[in-house]
């Protein structure tokens, strides 16, 4: 792999940017019916979760890309599960964009 190329401790580090904000996101669903500081609290906690997201697809598409074996028609099969990967840490990141700015359209 070359230098520029995520490592799996890379990749171990950004997964443990999820553990507050999920942590965060876990408090703030049991009471945000009857706290306005949840609301808030769950907005930031998607919003980290977003940019979160982002660095992990990045790092995977990295990770995939390190894959690619020259010379080949088929991709192997780290190289597409990696790609997977990224496409579905990106749509996390979308998905949860667009919830925190459901709850800040709702303020």
């Amino acid at each position: 792999m070359s230098s520029g190329t995520p490592r799996g401790r890379d990749v171990r580090t950004t997964s443990e940017l999820f553990d507050e904000p999920g942590r965060a996101l876990e408090r703030s669903a049991r009471v945000l019916t009857t706290s306005p500081e949840a609301i808030e609290e769950a907005r930031e906690a998607l919003l980290a979760i977003t940019a979160a997201s982002a660095r992990l697809a990045r790092q995977l598409d990295g990770l995939a890309s390190a894959c690619k074996q020259p010379n080949t028609t088929e991709p192997s099969a780290a190289h597409v599960a990696l790609d997977q990967a990224a496409a579905a840490a990106e749509d996390l990141g979308n998905c949860t964009r667009v919830a925190a700015q459901a709850i800040h359209d709702r303020e």
